[in-house]
C-alpha cells in the first residue's frame, strides 16, 4: 500500500496487541476519556471548531 502525505503511522506487533487486550476495559475507557479531555484542553479555539465541524460531517 502507498502511503499518503502528511499525518503519522506507526506499526502494532501481535504482542502489543494482546498486551492491550489484557487491559481491562474499564481501564481502556478511562484511558480513551482521559485523553481525550487532554486533547480538548490542549486545542486553540480554531483547532477545536474544525474537529466539531469534522464531527458533525461538514468538512
Amino acid at each position: 500500500m502507498k502511503r499518503q502525505p502528511g499525518g503519522y503511522e506507526y506499526d502494532v506487533d501481535d504482542e502489543q496487541i494482546r498486551q492491550w487486550e489484557a487491559v481491562p476495559v474499564e481501564e481502556r475507557l478511562r484511558w480513551l476519556e482521559d485523553a481525550n479531555e487532554f486533547l480538548f484542553l490542549a486545542q486553540d479555539p480554531e483547532t477545536r471548531a474544525i474537529w466539531q465541524a469534522v464531527r458533525r460531517g461538514e468538512r
